[in-house]
């Protein structure tokens, strides 16, 4: 089964990219008119109330709580036969340990979503931030009461983009680009049968192996960082670069190292200048694609700088212990 989850914060064009997404992979559009609609031809029928708005904590009106667990098997069952895009209802957390699955989460600032909601629904300005802020309170409070998570916790998700400057044709065509990338393989070496995996929340690799690393250059830089209580990832995160005129991705760029205290992705060379020219343009393409994200490439001689200071601190410190 193929399984797109997209999560959105309101006015971040979620409807409208999941339909593109789904009519560019073929995959059956999951969004809740769907999930009414399914669930009334099995006899269940939606709570007056909306599902934000219920107290599932209560213990006086078990009607809310009993649709959303008809509403998850109901998703389940779909996905044992189709292949799915599934707009919001929790899929992330319903499909969180299928590793095919793709997670997207799409988000943008407050005031272009305002913006977005004003054009959209035709309302003034003041309505339309009490709306956006209204959606923000039930969207947490659902997630809180049936999942029992942060669904702002951005390390959740496989992909996020911010669809502020991007078309929504674009972002539809990035997510099926990384549908192919993170889970096409996975579908035919793991299958839906694959083995238990722990929460796929990215973790510090400050605690594993040092073969991890590519280079040696890579493990150096990681004790230096370590060294001077700086909080590191290793290649966190791949960023599409190019796609054919298929839309197959041709390039990619995972940096090798996310600074999480100072927003920083750091790419490192040990190459001479003359031959770094290729991660010069990846970081350049990055750039274009991502002008949010900041990257920087340390070459050579700015990583030997790095290291003469380290082992000057380094050899400081161990004389201020003696």
């Amino acid at each position: 089964m193929g399984i797109i989850t997209i999560s959105r914060e309101f006015g971040s064009g979620g409807e409208s990219i999941a339909r593109l997404v789904s009519e560019k992979t073929g995959f059956l559009l999951v969004n809740k008119e769907m999930v009414v609609q399914g669930l009334s031809e099995h006899g269940i029928t939606k709570p007056t109330s909306r599902l934000e708005d219920l107290d599932l904590e209560s213990s006086e009106d078990q009607s809310g709580r009993q649709y959303i667990d008809a509403m998850h098997e109901y998703l389940y069952d779909l996905a044992i036969r189709r292949h799915l895009v599934i707009l919001g209802r929790g899929g992330l957390f319903l499909f969180r340990d299928y590793p095919p699955a793709l997670h997207v989460r799409l988000i943008a600032q407050f005031t272009q979503r305002v913006q977005r909601v004003t054009k959209l629904y035709d309302l003034n300005v003041e309505t339309a931030v009490k709306l956006v802020k209204e959606q923000d309170r039930n969207m947490n409070r659902y997630y809180r009461q049936v999942f029992d998570v942060n669904w702002n916790n951005l390390r959740l998700y496989n992909l996020v983009l911010n669809t502020e400057d991007m078309g929504l044709e674009d972002a539809a065509d990035i997510i099926v680009a990384a549908y192919r990338i993170h889970a096409e393989p996975r579908e035919l070496k793991d299958g839906p049968a694959s083995a238990e995996i722990e929460d796929s929340v990215l973790t510090s690799p400050a605690d594993e192996e040092a073969d991890q690393f590519m280079h040696p250059s890579e493990e150096e830089f990681a004790h230096m960082l370590d060294f001077y209580r700086i909080q590191w990832e290793y290649e966190p995160q791949t960023f599409l670069l190019e796609w054919d005129s298929e839309g197959n991705v041709v390039e990619a760029f995972s940096p090798d190292f996310y600074l999480p205290d100072q927003d920083l992705y750091i790419e490192l060379t040990t190459q001479k200048p003359k031959q770094v020219w290729k991660k010069n343009r990846k970081i350049r393409r990055m750039k274009e694609l991502y002008p949010h994200i900041n990257v920087r490439l340390i070459d050579k001689r700015g990583f030997e700088s790095l290291l003469k200071k380290h082992s000057i601190d380094q050899n400081q410190e161990e004389g201020d212990k003696d």
